[in-house]
């Protein structure tokens, strides 16, 4: 089916109904509280799904989940997926991402607490491109401020900053890689160490870089 951008996939304290595998495209787990404003704690594309709280027997969502990049991919009900955690192969495998999706949320943390905005934003960009399989993201700079829980006016300083060293090129609605290798070194080491995870549990390097 197609996943179209800004798609609700799921919703926080509501029950979760389906479970989508993005084939393309990218779906931002997006917490927040009453009253508090959102931020991008994870994101699954063509390595992940959704519904992870089914993973653990539970069925209520634990935030919302929006397509933050359009794609296509594969919808099962809950009842189905259910029925798929009996075969020992299918379980070994969700459970298997439910980890290497905690090692992503936890770099997260890390990056939010200690990285400065350019190297998030770098780390960010990446990971993406990762999942994208491209070079360039369709993207304002008001969606990545959400995403990365900052005010506009830091992310446009942050991009012309990465602009300037080569890293990329950036309009109003496009980012453009032009130097992976050296974008990825420019994250100081906090990009690489979930996605080495994902490869050690899943066999899927996503990696671009």
């Amino acid at each position: 089916m197609e996943l179209p951008l800004r798609s609700m996939l799921e919703c926080r304290r509501q029950r979760i109904t389906h479970v989508y595998f993005p084939a393309t495209g990218i779906a931002s787990v997006m917490v927040s509280g009453d009253g508090l404003p959102e931020a991008e704690a994870g994101m699954a594309g063509r390595e992940g799904m959704t519904g992870t709280s089914l993973i653990l027997e539970d069925d209520l969502g634990l935030h919302d989940v929006v397509m933050q990049f359009a794609g296509h991919g594969w919808r099962m009900t809950a009842g189905a997926f259910r029925s798929a955690m009996t075969i020992p192969a299918f379980r070994q495998r969700q459970l298997r991402f439910l980890q290497a999706q905690i090692a992503q949320t936890y770099a997260t943390t890390l990056a939010f607490s200690h990285a400065k905005l350019e190297l998030r934003l770098a780390r960010w960009i990446l990971m993406c491109c990762d999942r994208l399989l491209g070079k360039s993201l369709s993207v304002t700079h008001e969606a990545i401020a959400l995403m990365l829980g900052v005010r506009r006016a830091g992310v446009t300083v942050a991009l012309h900053e990465l602009e300037s060293r080569g890293f990329i090129r950036s309009t109003r609605c496009l980012i453009e890689v032009r130097d992976g290798v050296g974008l990825a070194a420019s994250t100081e080491g906090y990009y690489g160490a979930p996605e080495a995870e994902y490869d050690r549990l899943l066999g899927a390097d996503i990696r671009a870089w």
